[in-house]
């Protein structure tokens, strides 16, 4: 009865487990598969295009050391193994780290790149500069980069060079045209992604985008769905990199308070080749054209009276730049009124995130004046927590920059002073990315990343980017890379097993790298009849089992 048993244990035990390779002793090789930053194995899975229908596609990346000495080994591709589910995939696509890596570098060099990060004092472009110039020191000669430099328009578009004899040659142009980037502007990194990924679409080889943000994208006219679908289909991962604080605020409202009196007629300096109020236009159209895509706008115009405006709070950026177009110059200064008038709308909307009034004047509040008082305008921004952002537009001595000055900082704002068109512009863009690109967007970098098949990393102190760029440069040119259409294209909601090894000649030369991944969607009792078949005769063996062991008892027993 024993014997009976355990030949049924090994019959059953040979029909469940197949495929796998003996053991061998000892190792030559210990494969490491690739970890995400909370310590998990990590698989990318995606579903694309394939003669028509959807598949399922699986990346996988891993590394391959020596057991004698720990170093990074090459193995021929032939000799590597993967098993899906325990079954030996064979349509492999294997890029090993010596083979040519293309990458395009992404920089961010936006006007918030002015500025210093954690405890440095250092300009974060400066701080990218030094690390891209880490990056490409540890390309390998036989490795090809392209560059796109942003900020709400890509500044620079340079492919990435074909002939591996220019290659030289074209990363000195590279660093050249790094070196001379100035930050300005908003940010639009989605818009830089996807032009990264498309030239990179059609070259063969190992691929990577390598993007480096500081802030919220608020001007990009692609989405992240769109940058993710494109990056999938191509096959290029995404590397993201943001700088500095995380952002703190989802959505950003702000009012516009307008000062349209008659002496906006005139020119804030005798050299500005404007009036005034054409130098407002173009500022107020600087600072609504870098708005985030989460943010709302309202104007609030004001001469004599307070101007009654429509529509209110709107995203809409040409509705808000052909309002501003149609201010004219006339009357005199209801200041406080307006600002006031500003603080009121911006309660009545009651939006969450950040708030904020920036009130622009060339003068006084005079003619006829305003019935509220400056104190009782501080008053009301501190009850309802509105910080007064104070623009003082002309001539020192023809604005109150003291009672600007003091509503300015009693309410948690700032003042500017304009003393010519260009300065006001300047002050508007400053002001238009300090209130709306608040931190990098976490999410949505992590997202780009893993949706893709890259990493996202996060350097709150800029000081570091150059030890994150040379782990970089080391990571991509020292990991495997193999992708394989899934035996299993369905969304079927169910675990799924990938298993990688080295063997030759039927022995295995290594670990067995392991690692799992999901495919999200609802179990589908998708089978062949003859399974279901297969799956009933077996449940009949189990039913009938009993009974046969205990005739098989009594027969022997009896004997």
């Amino acid at each position: 009865m024993r014997i009976f048993l355990s030949i049924a244990l090994a019959l059953w035990l040979v029909a469940v487990v197949p495929g796998a390779a003996p053991d061998t002793d000892p190792l030559h090789y210990q494969i490491e598969i690739d970890k995400d930053e909370h310590g998990e194995n990590k698989v990318f899975a995606s579903f694309r295009e394939r003669n028509g229908k959807q598949a399922l596609y699986v990346t996988v990346h891993f590394r391959v050391r020596r057991v004698s000495d720990g170093q990074e080994a090459e193995v021929d591709k032939a000799d590597i193994v993967v098993r899906e589910d325990g079954r030996r995939v064979h349509d492999l696509e294997i890029f090993s780290p010596w083979a040519p890596l293309t990458t395009v570098l992404v920089m961010d060099v936006s006007g918030s790149m002015e500025n210093p990060s954690g405890t440095s004092r250092v300009r974060k472009i400066d701080e990218a500069k030094k690390a891209a110039e880490i990056f490409l020191d540890h390309l390998s000669a036989n490795s090809e980069t392209g560059l796109v430099l942003f900020d709400h328009l890509l500044r620079v578009e340079e492919p990435p060079q074909r002939e591996t004899k220019r290659y030289a040659e074209h990363r000195r142009k590279i660093r050249q045209l790094i070196d001379a980037a100035q930050p300005m502007g908003g940010t639009a990194y989605l818009d830089a992604a996807a032009k990264a990924v498309d030239m990179l679409r059609d070259l063969t080889g190992r691929r990577a985008v390598v993007l480096m943000t500081d802030g919220v994208d608020m001007n990009s006219k692609r989405t992240l769905s769109e940058v993710i679908k494109l990056a999938t289909v191509y096959q290029v991962p995404v590397y993201t990199l943001g700088i500095g604080e995380l952002g703190k605020y989802k959505n950003v409202t702000t009012v516009l308070v307008l000062d349209h009196s008659g002496s906006m007629k005139e020119k804030a300096d005798t050299n500005d080749r404007r009036s005034k109020i054409e130098a407002l236009r173009t500022a107020a159209w600087r600072f609504v054209e870098l708005m985030r895509r989460d943010a709302k706008i309202a104007l609030q115009p004001f001469s004599s009276e307070v101007d009654d405006v429509p529509g209110n709070f709107t995203d809409d950026k040409h509705l808000l730049i052909q309002r501003i177009r149609e201010l004219q110059p006339a009357g005199g200064t209801s200041l406080y009124d307006a600002a006031y008038a500003g603080l009121e709308m911006l309660a009545a909307a009651r939006r969450p995130g950040r708030n904020a009034v920036v009130v622009l004047t060339d003068g006084r509040d005079e003619a006829p004046g305003s019935r509220l008082s400056a104190q009782l305008v501080i008053e009301r921004a501190q009850e309802l927590n509105y910080p007064l952002y104070m623009l003082g537009l002309g001539q020192r001595e023809e604005i109150n920059e003291a009672v600007m000055k003091r509503m300015a900082a009693e309410t948690g704002g700032k003042y500017f002073h304009a003393g010519n068109e260009q300065k006001l512009f300047h002050i508007f863009e400053a002001l238009s990315i300090d209130l709306h690109d608040d931190g990098i967007n976490e999410k949505e970098l992590r997202e780009l990343a893993e949706k893709t098949g890259g990493k996202f990393f996060w350097a709150r102190d800029a000081a570091k980017l150059p030890d994150f760029f040379r782990d970089l440069a080391s990571q991509l040119q020292s990991t495997y890379t193999v992708t394989f259409a899934s035996q299993r294209s369905s969304h079927d909601g169910t675990a799924r097993g990938i298993d990688i090894s080295i063997e030759r000649g039927g022995v295995r030369l290594s670990n067995v790298g392991s690692a799992d991944y999901n495919v999200h969607g609802v179990v589908v009792p998708e089978m062949n009849y003859r399974i279901y078949l297969g799956l009933l005769a077996l449940l009949g063996v189990f039913l009938l089992a009993p009974a046969g062991v205990r005739q098989l008892y009594r027969f022997y027993g009896g004997a």
